[in-house]
């Protein structure tokens, strides 16, 4: 197992150390940056929007099951809330990392561009 690890992790590396090699020329990067810039923040915006919803499916699903646990069994009810509570917690840190991701794509792409 921990053979296979390493195997991965040499591969891994290897690749990081050899992908400057592909990079592309710094004056035929200069005419595709705009594009590339507009498409990220639009991206962003997408990504935010997918896990906002996802998220608020999931939470509604958690507060739905964690209703009908209680309502099946009472005595199980503070059980069931911190079990709750703490899925909560996860999913909306999930979604508050892709918004803390989609602003920093934002503002670095968009200030490339003058937006921000």
């Amino acid at each position: 197992m921990m053979k296979k690890f390493f195997a991965v992790l040499a591969l891994v590396m290897a690749a990081g150390l050899i992908s400057p090699a592909y990079a592309q020329e710094a004056a035929a990067a200069g005419a595709v940056a705009p594009v590339v810039t507009q498409w990220a923040v639009v991206t962003a915006g997408f990504a935010l929007a997918i896990a906002a919803a996802f998220g608020a499916m999931a939470q509604g699903k958690a507060v739905s099951a964690a209703a009908e646990g209680i309502a099946r069994n009472p005595g199980a009810a503070e059980a069931i809330r911190g079990a709750l509570l703490l899925g909560l917690v996860l999913i909306e840190s999930l979604v508050i990392y892709v918004l803390l991701v989609s602003l920093i794509i934002f503002f670095v792409r968009a200030g490339a561009l003058g937006l921000a």
